[in-house]
């Protein structure tokens, strides 16, 4: 006897959620740097194609998360939010902010 997706106990549900979201939102955020990295290099076409590609595969991930309930859904986006922590725990907000320039002051007269 097999039940359906639907009908998945909680534990089970929640796992899957953040498995997938966790590895999809790994996927997505990488691609967003490279999209940026792409279209800081003037390859639009390229850019928007990873754009398109990355929204695409996370929108999937989500719905066959929902066939797996709505705790599975939650729990995909809260895979996507620790995938996004972690990733820009990696990167340091130090270089971050060394990648803005900084305003440029005036000497007062």
């Amino acid at each position: 006897m097999t039940l359906p997706l639907t009908e998945l106990p909680f534990a089970p549900a929640v796992g899957i959620g953040l498995l997938g979201g966790g590895l999809v939102g790994l996927l997505h955020f990488i691609g967003l740097r490279y999209s940026v990295r792409l279209l800081a290099a003037g390859r639009t076409g390229l850019a928007l194609a990873s754009q398109g590609l990355r929204v695409a595969i996370s929108a999937l991930l989500l719905a066959a998360l929902l066939r797996f309930g709505l705790a599975a859904l939650l729990a995909g986006f809260m895979g996507f939010l620790v995938a996004r922590h972690a990733l820009l725990r990696e990167r340091g907000a130090t270089s971050a902010a060394q990648d803005v320039p900084s305003p440029t002051r005036k000497p007062h007269a």
